[in-house]
């Protein structure tokens, strides 16, 4: 696997806290979007956690927001990516 640059990480970690952030606005548990995304839920929590690597495709983060019920611009606009 190819190392990452850092500004790719840092996107990395950005989408993992925004993705977290909006899971507890919407008082969402872990397993509970992960079953609504059909992603296994350790595969979910690597997602959030940021002492990992495993990074989300644009995809899973489509699936993700149809789960919540926002759209991509919802999830990407926020100051965590500004």
């Amino acid at each position: 696997m190819a190392t990452l640059r850092k500004e790719d990480e840092i996107l990395r970690d950005n989408i993992k806290l925004r993705l977290k952030e909006l899971r507890e606005t919407h008082g969402k548990t872990k397993a509970g979007v992960s079953q609504n995304v059909d992603i296994d839920r350790q595969n979910f929590q690597a997602w959030e956690k940021l002492d990992t690597n495993r990074g989300m495709s644009i995809y899973s983060i489509n699936r993700v927001c149809n789960a919540l019920g926002i759209t991509l611009k919802e999830f990407f606009d926020s100051p965590i990516f500004k």
